[in-house]
């Protein structure tokens, strides 16, 4: 052990240091297999249509689903969900 390793108690890496690896988003879940539940776009982005600005993603955790608005909006279109 280094005199920097003794400092630390061994914490930082050393010969013999376990590598914890980082789970990463593309680790596949236990759903990866089900495809993402489309709830569709609100009101507004349906009224304003498509003026060159894309609507934002939402996900709505009642309906398990994401549904697409502008930004702001915080309305689930199927459950009126305001709670993310």
């Amino acid at each position: 052990m280094t005199a920097d390793e003794e400092k630390d108690g061994g914490r930082h890496g050393g010969e013999g240091a376990a590598v914890l690896r980082f789970p990463q988003s593309r680790v596949a879940g236990k759903n990866k297999t089900q495809p993402i539940k489309n709830l569709g776009l609100s009101p507004l982005a349906k009224q304003l249509g498509a003026n060159g600005t894309a609507p934002y993603g939402h996900w709505c955790s009642r309906c398990k689903g994401i549904w697409f608005g502008r930004a702001g909006e915080v309305e689930c279109p199927v459950c009126a969900n305001r709670q993310g």
